[in-house]
């Protein structure tokens, strides 16, 4: 059967879901756009929906009529609009919304005369869409579309009493961030007049820390069942984690071209603010990883942008793909077989990466028995694992400072203040680390052998 495609005036349906999104010429006239569902959340109907465009349409044409005549311009029409909305109007979703529409978190740069604001990073644009997503289906719409007026500091704590319960301390932390940020925005743009945010009482606990280095077993074991499955690119990216000390993001996003006899230049992301640079000396084994991707590559007529470039594709890694092949192939190496949903089939992720494969056989050729110890690995764990290593390696704090870009804390503000992080520190680091490293192989295999 061929797709059906409705369609309605004012209208436009995603994902099976009805919205109206206002033109140029319907915003000059106050309107603003709505997602068409009901007080408790549910979506209209087909026939809903064409009952609400007729009524729209009405109205705008009612709107014109009345410039038309002389009665008023469009200039009032719109701040009556306006006025409209500040005072009560305006639901939660909207002023959600109209933060998620801003230019900031559209990756877009604000520059108005000499006031320039750089966009937000792609993870701080994500975290706070997932707390929106969240928000948007919590209690079945029923808060989305409350007044945003109506959300007082009160209310806002037993809402995100409610997300702890349910979804856990981490999402309720981010609904709050989220609110607060698109409350400041809304009351710049006339949306609201106050942020239920910074009325609240009690804070929400901080999460704990963690730090979870991988052993050096675990780390070979998990590039060694990428190599055998052919995963060769996933693994350098990996690779990549506790010999350079860098964030996933950083080391995804990272250009080809920031590679040098003297090692990869790094500019953290979260450092671009002081636009600082960390030239991080090439190991040996992430040199030859790199050498073995260029030999594979060789024949590609396109040249990758990206230092680290997913074969699959041909193109630079994306994000959210990347972390779904850390999880399958995580979860492989943990349990010696391929990932699977509670109903036992195999999930559509491993299914699409390892098309195929009979993993429990390749695994059984290469000698990779399975590591229960990797399945609580995550990637940002490799971050620490190059900071722990280096300390065991027997490096101070300011080799271990030239991986991390984070010099020094609160008690040596004379050094912070003085001291800059130059290449030199993590060339010193390297030669320790890379001596350590060595010496813990050996140790592994002795300890095989017997």
């Amino acid at each position: 059967m061929g797709k059906v495609i409705i369609k309605i005036p004012l209208v436009t349906w995603r994902e099976g879901r009805p919205r109206f999104f206002a033109s140029a010429v319907h915003r000059q006239l106050g309107f603003k756009g709505e997602d068409l569902r009901h007080p408790d959340g549910r979506w209209y109907s087909v026939d809903e929906a064409v009952a609400w465009s007729e009524a729209k349409q009405k109205e705008i044409a009612s709107c014109r009529a009345a410039i038309a005549g002389g009665e008023t311009t469009a200039r009032k029409t719109r701040n009556a609009a306006e006025r409209a909305r500040r005072d009560g109007l305006v639901t939660i979703g909207q002023v959600c919304e109209t933060f998620v529409a801003s230019p900031r978190m559209q990756g877009r740069e604000i520059v108005q005369g000499r006031k320039k604001r750089p966009p937000l990073a792609d993870n701080t644009i994500r975290f706070y869409r997932g707390a929106s997503r969240l928000l948007e289906g919590f209690d079945q719409g029923r808060v989305w579309n409350e007044a945003a007026a109506a959300l007082t500091p009160r209310a806002l704590a037993g809402i995100l009493d409610k997300i702890e319960i349910r979804h856990g301390l981490a999402q309720a932390r981010a609904v709050r961030a989220f609110l607060s940020v698109a409350y400041g925005h809304g009351r710049k743009q006339h949306l609201v007049a106050h942020n239920p945010v910074e009325g609240l009482e009690e804070t929400l606990p901080v999460l704990e820390e963690r730090v979870r280095p991988a052993s050096v077993a675990e780390f070979e074991h998990l590039i060694a069942v990428a190599d055998a499955l052919g995963q060769p690119d996933f693994a350098d990216v990996v690779c990549a984690g506790p010999w350079t000390g860098q964030r996933q993001n950083d080391r995804l996003s990272l250009p080809a071209d920031r590679i040098s006899g003297e090692g990869l230049m790094f500019s953290p992301s979260k450092k671009r603010a002081v636009r600082q640079n960390l030239l991080i000396p090439l190991a040996g084994r992430l040199e030859a990883r790199l050498a073995a991707a260029r030999a594979r590559r060789k024949a590609w007529t396109v040249v990758p942008t990206t230092l680290f470039v997913c074969e699959r594709t041909g193109r630079p890694w994306a994000a959210d793909w990347y972390r779904k092949v850390f999880r399958v192939l995580r979860q492989v190496a943990a349990t010696g077989d391929i990932e699977r949903d509670q109903a036992g089939a195999v999930t559509k992720d491993a299914a699409t990466l390892l098309a195929g494969v009979d993993v429990p056989a390749v695994l059984a050729a290469a000698g990779l028995p399975a590591m229960p110890s990797i399945a609580t690995l995550r990637d940002q764990d490799l971050r620490d694992t190059c900071m722990s290593w280096l300390a065991l390696a027997g490096c101070d704090r300011f080799e271990i400072a030239g991986f991390s870009g984070h010099a020094f804390g609160q008690s040596d503000k004379v050094l912070r203040h003085y001291v800059a992080i130059p290449p030199e520190f993590a060339r010193r680091g390297m030669e320790k680390l890379e001596g350590w490293y060595a010496r813990q192989a050996q140790e592994a295999g002795q300890e095989a052998k017997g």
